[in-house]
């Protein structure tokens, strides 16, 4: 074999060496395990705690003499026995009744018909009825007209001429000056009942006697302008005036 030949396959041989040799590094250093880098941290700064200054002297405890201290009995139960328990009734404290004012009345006089000898004899007659005092007293006094004789005065012949259903609508008294002197009127205005009397002449000039007379007890009222529904009329049936004041 010649030289060159033999320098060949020994070249061959070493770079095949060289090439295992390489390839084993290789597949070693792909199985090891890759390191993280380390990074370092900073130290915390060091906090050094405050001195207190400690006294030189301490100060000097002083024991507390004469002290009394209380004494609070505890009452021994029996152990074959139960404490006693104590029982708290709660009673309410009920409020005073309240305590009713008296109620202050007045005499008010009113005017019926006394009827004697079967009808022949027609006469005014007052009685007195008690009322509440009120800020109304003359509307009182003659709701209290039109409320009719009480059973007793009827047993003793006394009868109301005004019709039945008259209501009082409104009153109003004003005042005048005659001759120097104060005279107040009252204004009745009464509803439409007011105009319808079956007892003919006698009784309109009757029922007009008993408001007029009724009106003028209160020492203010002179005399009284009777109205209907508002208005002034003036005749009632039976040739009765009322258009103008009326006294007694």
């Amino acid at each position: 074999m010649p030289f060159s030949a033999i320098l060949l396959v020994f070249s061959v041989i070493a770079i095949a060496v060289v090439f295992f040799v390489l390839l084993q590094t290789v597949r070693n250093n792909a199985n090891m395990p890759r390191e993280l880098p380390i990074v370092e941290q900073p130290e915390p700064p060091s906090v050094t705690p405050p001195q207190i200054p400690y006294p030189e002297v301490l100060p000097e405890i002083v024991p507390q003499e004469d002290v009394l201290v209380e004494q609070i009995p505890v009452p021994v139960v029996p152990p074959d026995e139960t404490p006693p328990t104590q029982a708290y009734v709660y009673v309410p404290q009920l409020a005073p009744p309240p305590t009713e004012l008296p109620v202050r009345t007045r005499e008010q006089g009113i005017f019926f018909v006394q009827v004697e000898d079967d009808g022949a004899d027609l006469r005014l007659t007052r009685v007195s009825r008690t009322l509440r005092i009120s800020d109304t007293p003359l509307i009182d006094g003659l709701n209290a007209l039109l409320a009719g004789p009480t059973a007793e005065e009827s047993a003793r012949g006394m009868v109301s001429f005004i019709p039945p259903n008259t209501r009082i609508l409104s009153v109003q008294v004003r005042g005048n000056t005659a001759g120097g002197t104060r005279l107040d009127t009252a204004y009745i205005n009464f509803n439409e009942y007011f105009r319808f009397n079956t007892s003919g002449g006698e009784g309109f000039n009757s029922q007009v006697q008993q408001i007029v007379w009724t009106a003028t007890e209160f020492p203010n009222v002179h005399d009284v302008q009777i109205l209907i529904e508002g208005s002034k009329v003036d005749f009632l049936h039976g040739g009765i005036r009322i258009g103008s004041p009326i006294g007694r």
